[in-house]
């Protein structure tokens, strides 16, 4: 009975902060609107994998006055002339979000993970809660003051630290149309860069280029942060990149299975230093969920 209480609340607890995000994020919709609470877009929770999740809401389709395409217009013939059609923002801010989320690079299985995704079931221990509190004030503070503080999320495996990077990325594309990206620090980052030096690779000859999109997008989630510093070449890269974004001030969020602590001695305490400017460290200490979510009953 207790248990149940306390998923209860958790469930009602996820569904405020939703509909409290999504009352001050832009509106393209009808603000009177129950399904979409004025956003004029919502996520197909039941699509086809491989297809758009996001959609028009049905209170955008009845205000559309045009054939649905550019440069959604349509003929008034009171005034004997074109005009903008009401559903035009709803439908600029809808292709921004599909074209926004394809450039991310958050893999297929977070892809349109929202806070309200979180398995209450599973929500582990007050640190995980103590998380999700965080991931609900950096969305919806980042877009009204920039110098939000970053996250550095740290547990061991399964304790729910990419999903809750990736819900972030995932509401910030969702609400604000904002540019993010998701990357994993041994394939995304240290072996594209390898990359860039093999002849045979199709990133041949643009290390700086990735360096650069990765510096300079406006939210980046680096995933498994510290699970290769075993080399000067390798530090110095992960120094370049974080001393980058701390410099241009832009939001950072990365999980590790290692504290912040652990770079202390590296590279003179260089990335422990700009990581504690730049972060909150918070411990997920949570039962690994995909275990937890995979016991048999017997």
């Amino acid at each position: 009975m207790i248990k149940s209480r306390k998923i209860y609340r958790m469930k009602h607890f996820l569904e405020d902060i939703k509909l409290d995000l999504e009352r001050n994020a832009p509106h393209y919709g009808d603000e009177s609107c129950t399904i979409c609470n004025g956003l004029g877009i919502i996520l197909d929770p039941y699509v086809i994998p491989g297809e758009d999740a996001y959609k028009l809401c049905t209170c955008v389709e009845k205000m559309t006055l045009c054939d649905g395409d550019p440069p959604y217009e349509y003929f008034d013939p009171k005034d004997n002339c074109m005009k903008e059609c009401p559903s035009k923002r709803a439908r600029l801010a809808l292709k921004k979000i599909l074209f926004l989320q394809k450039l991310s690079g958050i893999p297929s299985r977070y892809k349109d993970k929202l806070l309200t995704s979180i398995d209450v079931n599973i929500t582990g221990s007050e640190n995980f809660l103590f998380a999700i509190d965080h991931v609900y004030a950096v969305i919806k503070e980042y877009p009204k003051n920039k110098n939000t503080y970053g996250l550095y999320l740290y547990g061991r495996t399964g304790t729910g630290k990419t999903l809750l990077s990736c819900i972030i990325l995932n509401e910030m594309i969702r609400l604000y149309q904002i540019p993010v990206r998701y990357a994993k620090i041994s394939r995304d980052i240290l072996g594209k860069i390898r990359d860039t030096f093999n002849p045979q690779s199709e990133f041949y000859g643009e290390g700086r280029k990735i360096e650069e999109e990765l510096a300079n997008i406006e939210i980046l989630v680096i995933d498994d942060f510290g699970v290769q510093k075993d080399s000067p070449w390798v530090n110095n890269v992960l120094y370049d990149l974080i001393d980058s974004r701390y410099e241009k001030n832009l939001l950072t969020i990365l999980t590790s299975n290692e504290p912040m602590d652990s770079w202390k001695e590296i590279s003179n305490g260089r990335v422990f230093s700009r990581l504690k400017e730049m972060c909150l460290e918070i411990h997920l200490d949570a039962e690994d969920y995909r275990l937890k979510k995979s016991r048999s009953i017997h």
